[in-house]
């Protein structure tokens, strides 16, 4: 028979849990994949991904009905973390590039659409190395309509796939690397 140990129990309110989660978070979403190399951008690993989370741990500090308890209650509310809702994309690698996350993250969820392509820039020089249209170019979106984006990336090839809902309409794109011949 095969008996388990439980370690330890933590209320929604454990700094210690919460240490934990930061520090290690990649341990509680990233399955082992059957690539040589894994692209991952978490807060445990990466300084940039850990910037976005303590911007977004302190405004949940300083907001109204806000304070260092709800935080960790806000923070500790993504456990369990389900692994297949992380893009392992180099693409979203914050190492590697520079890009809104207000429009796209890690994460794959549905996120506000913008009117304007999401640019992605080079960590290292700050060039802008590709752009990402969501939507139907050419056609514009109702200015009252609540627009919503969905990306999932391919995780090694430059392919993704967005989902965007306007209303009750749905629209589906495929992005694939576009090189420019000379």
């Amino acid at each position: 028979m095969v008996t388990t140990e439980v370690m330890a129990v933590y209320e929604n309110t454990s700094e210690q849990l919460l240490e934990l989660f930061e520090n290690f978070c990649d341990l509680y979403r990233n399955a082992s994949l059957h690539a040589h190399s894994q692209f991952t951008c978490s807060a445990s690993c990466n300084v940039y991904a850990r910037q976005i989370q303590r911007r977004f741990k302190h405004t949940i500090i300083n907001a109204k009905y806000g304070g260092h308890t709800e935080a960790v209650k806000r923070l500790l509310a993504q456990l369990p973390i389900s692994s297949q809702s992380y893009s392992s994309s180099p693409y979203l690698d914050l190492a590697l590039f520079s890009y809104d996350d207000k429009w796209v993250s890690v994460m794959e969820r549905p996120k506000a659409c913008g009117d304007h392509p999401i640019r992605f820039y080079a960590r290292d020089s700050g060039l802008l190395k590709f752009k990402i249209h969501a939507g139907v170019l050419g056609r514009p979106s109702p200015p009252t309509a609540r627009r919503l984006v969905a990306f999932t990336f391919h995780p090694y090839e430059p392919f993704a796939i967005s989902v965007q809902k306007t209303n009750a309409e749905y629209v589906v794109n495929f992005h694939i690397r576009h090189i420019v011949v000379d």
